[in-house]
């Protein structure tokens, strides 16, 4: 009897998280990156060729972009070491950039509706594949504020130590709570890729 071509799969993992993966002093130059580059109020909806805008029922935050220029390359190198031995442990996506970091301040009320962060893209430009975030408040500094994966019946918190980044497939459905005291600061990524097959 022939047996036919087997088919070897891959399985995706749905996230995977590096406690402490950033030290006090490397989430002080992020938190420093992110105030000096401004914040802003934070736009759903802005997808490419959309300039997106403020809704308040979706997502409320104060987000500032920090550009890969030379005084922040340090951290653009750090990403990209744990990105690629994060991917190739837990996900193998084919993956080419890491598109602008976003700094994210949440206080007292804010919040991110479930959402997903992976787009549809114009024609010569890569889809986000992995998203990630990092945490750089303590967790004592605030109540509430958890990011969560709806990656099965019951949402799942991701681990809010400070310092400890996670990561998921872009078209992961999440959200994050509403802060219900103090502050949260974060740092938020994608990173890019061909077109799925």
């Amino acid at each position: 009897m022939t047996l036919g071509w087997q088919l070897t799969t891959h399985t995706v993992n749905a996230f995977c998280y590096y406690e402490k993966i950033f030290d006090n002093d490397m989430v002080k130059g992020i938190i420093e990156a992110g105030e000096k580059a401004g914040l802003d109020e934070a736009l759903v909806g802005g997808g490419p060729g959309s300039a997106g805008g403020i809704n308040h029922e979706i997502r409320s935050t104060k987000i500032a972009w920090i550009p890969g220029n030379e005084d922040n390359a340090w951290l653009y190198r750090k990403l990209t070491d744990i990105i690629l031995a994060a991917n190739e442990q837990w996900f193998g996506f084919e993956i080419h950039n890491i598109e602008g970091l976003q700094y994210s301040v949440y206080n007292e009320g804010d919040f991110y509706d479930s959402h997903v962060d992976h787009h549809f893209q114009g024609p010569g430009q890569y889809p986000r594949k992995l998203s990630f975030t990092l945490q750089l408040s303590d967790p004592e500094e605030y109540e509430g504020g958890q990011t969560r994966m709806h990656t099965s019946q019951e949402p799942f918190a991701i681990p809010q130590t400070k310092g400890t980044i996670t990561f998921f497939p872009s078209y992961t459905l999440h959200d994050v709570l509403p802060i219900t005291k103090g502050q949260r600061k974060a740092l938020v990524g994608w990173v890019h890729g061909p077109r799925w097959k």
